[in-house]
């Protein structure tokens, strides 16, 4: 919270989150509750190498108009890491779709970044009875290779740090939109001791195996071309991953959804430029606030 004042970002509630674990095929998943219950679902799912606090700045900003929830997905943050080691979308969706039925969450705002963006839209394509209004921030069926390239090379290694500060430089070089005190700050949640002074990842070097595990641009395209719930597609301006004529595409195909380009933000677009990120969701979630707030039917 320290962190969102710095920053000049806007929240009415300053409540933190609970930290709360559930077991769900076998692993014990981590997630965050930000508290009011009574209000409207929000699930947060993360992007690649990220944990659930990925999240902090928009639940912040949301958490007096939703019960928000963010999750640590498998080998991620604080969750149980696969026992043989190996990482598949398909693990993924199974995860969150039997974490939707153990929480309880029905008439779902869900709201995801790059592999959770995936995630999110995968799953709303097949739960369309669950999920009332969806956002896919950084994510599309194809993906530019520089950025895909980028993001292989970081998170292949190393993984562990002499020192903070060396860590800190390794994170610059992915996050140029982010100032030193950024990074460092963004990081809290990331990475912890490893022994001998080290610091190191808390997410499992082996989920580099879901990289292979994504299935078909085409299998992308035609979950997206059956999602009709109202659909906010955000994208950093300076991204090197996904592509205005893209995100064009996506719109096309999606009857009831808007475009948002944050300026001064890359691929980790919540995180690279929070405000404007945290301003466009909210303006699109209150004017699309889910069934339950809407009245049933509408």
């Amino acid at each position: 919270m320290q962190s969102a004042s710095d920053l000049g970002l806007a929240f009415v509630s300053p409540a933190p989150p609970e930290s709360r674990l559930t077991s769900v095929n076998g692993l014990c998943l981590r997630y965050l509750d930000w508290g009011n219950g009574h209000l409207p679902d929000l699930l947060f799912i993360h992007g690649f190498a990220q944990q659930a606090h990925s999240w902090d700045f928009a639940a912040l900003a949301l958490q007096d108009l939703f019960h928000v929830i963010s999750l640590d997905l498998r080998g991620h943050g604080e969750s149980d890491r696969a026992a043989n080691g190996i990482y598949t979308f398909d693990d993924l969706y199974v995860d969150l779709d039997a974490f939707v039925l153990a929480a309880g969450l029905e008439n779902l705002v869900i709201c995801g970044l790059s592999l959770g963006g995936t995630l999110a839209y995968t799953y709303a394509s097949r739960n369309p009875e669950l999920v009332s209004v969806l956002v896919i921030a950084e994510s599309a069926p194809e993906s530019r290779r520089e950025g895909r390239d980028a993001i292989r090379n970081f998170t292949s290694g190393p993984f562990e740090f002499a020192s903070m500060d060396e860590l800190v430089k390794k994170v610059q070089t992915l996050t140029p939109h982010r100032s030193e005190d950024q990074v460092r700050r963004s990081l809290v949640h990331s990475v912890g001791p490893v022994g001998d002074g080290k610091w190191g990842w808390k997410y499992d070097p082996a989920i580099s195996t879901l990289h292979s595990s994504y299935g078909s641009p085409e299998a992308r395209w035609a979950a997206l071309e059956s999602i009709r719930m109202p659909t906010l597609l955000v994208r950093g301006e300076d991204s090197d991953i996904t592509s205005e004529e893209i995100y064009l595409r996506m719109s096309a195909l999606i009857p009831s959804s808007q475009i948002a380009s944050v300026p001064g933000a890359g691929h980790r677009v919540s995180g690279d430029n929070p405000s404007e990120f945290n301003s466009a969701l909210r303006g699109f979630l209150i004017n699309h606030p889910g069934r339950d707030t809407q009245g049933e039917g509408s």
